[in-house]
């Protein structure tokens, strides 16, 4: 980042908000427990934390989407008006650029595919793009309330980036499928009831005959099979339509791709000098990454 100097201890950067506006962007943030970082021992709603990193150590930070946060950060640069839910995305995308990181929306480019939004996903991705660069004071207005859309929208253009080129959206990730079982197993014991701790048992003896082993899967079946579990888990799950009810297994078994594919970052963030923060507003999906980092 060309505006930190590095002097001994002291990290001097230009920020391209006022100094107001960023507590106040950290505050919103932080009371929206919305960051699940792969590090610890270190206030991820702080951005002084990832510019620090970077001037020290030249470590990148990258801030992983899910498909809601996504599709309301390119509702907003279509010049739709900021809800509650649109300004927490206005607020990660401000804090995001101050910060010095990098954002990746992939996972939710897969995850609109796999629901059937394959059609405009060109446009959209060229929006996002292109909505990453809008100057963060911008972002700012919409997140603290200051203004209620953009000015003006952002076209759709035709896309060149190499995402475009490697992006396909008939095309099946690996972890998806290694996950959707586990998810579909975990829904079919939980609508059988039972005792939560044979519930949890029968799942794992079903892993271990099946050979089919997810951590990520293990700690959100603990919650899912509990005796309270959360209602928001498998969403649909006891509905009469199938569509519906197998669409509560596939949302679960997305939360599970995030959360596999931001700890095999973890894995490898000392080697890659990478850095990976998931962020969501699916208390669920966070939790379950908390516990997982915490193992």
């Amino acid at each position: 980042m060309k505006f930190i100097i590095l002097d001994d201890d002291q990290i001097i950067y230009h920020s391209p908000l006022p100094p107001g506006d960023v507590v106040a962007l950290q505050e919103l943030l932080r009371q929206a427990n919305c960051l699940v970082p792969s590090f610890v021992d270190a206030d991820a709603y702080s951005v002084e934390t990832y510019i620090a990193q970077y001037a020290r150590e030249r470590t990148e930070t990258t801030f992983l989407f899910d498909r809601n946060l996504y599709s309301q950060v390119v509702a907003l640069a279509k010049g739709s008006r900021a809800t509650e839910n649109a300004r927490f995305a206005a607020a990660v995308m401000a804090f995001a650029s101050c910060a010095n990181t990098q954002i990746e929306p992939n996972l939710a480019l897969y995850e609109g595919a796999a629901s059937g939004a394959r059609r405009a996903w060109k446009r959209d991705l060229e929006i996002f793009h292109k909505a990453d660069d809008i100057h963060p004071a911008n972002w700012a207005a919409l997140a603290l309330g200051y203004a209620e859309r953009f000015d003006r929208r952002i076209p759709g253009k035709r896309l060149r980036s190499e995402l475009a080129k490697n992006f396909d959206p008939a095309a099946k990730l690996r972890f998806y499928g290694f996950v959707y079982p586990i998810a579909l197993k975990m829904a079919t014991i939980s609508m059988a009831g039972g005792k939560a701790d044979k519930k949890m048992i029968e799942l794992l003896d079903w892993m271990y005959h099946c050979w089919h082993f997810s951590a990520p899967a293990t700690l959100l079946a603990t919650r899912a099979l509990s005796h309270d579990p959360p209602k928001d888990i498998f969403k649909n799950i006891g509905s009469m339509d199938r569509r519906r009810a197998l669409a509560g297994v596939k949302n679960a078994a997305w939360d599970l791709v995030y959360i596999t594919e931001w700890f095999e970052r973890i894995k490898a963030q000392e080697k890659a000098n990478e850095l990976t923060v998931l962020c969501s507003r699916d208390g669920v999906l966070l939790k379950v990454a908390e516990l997982l980092r915490s193992a």
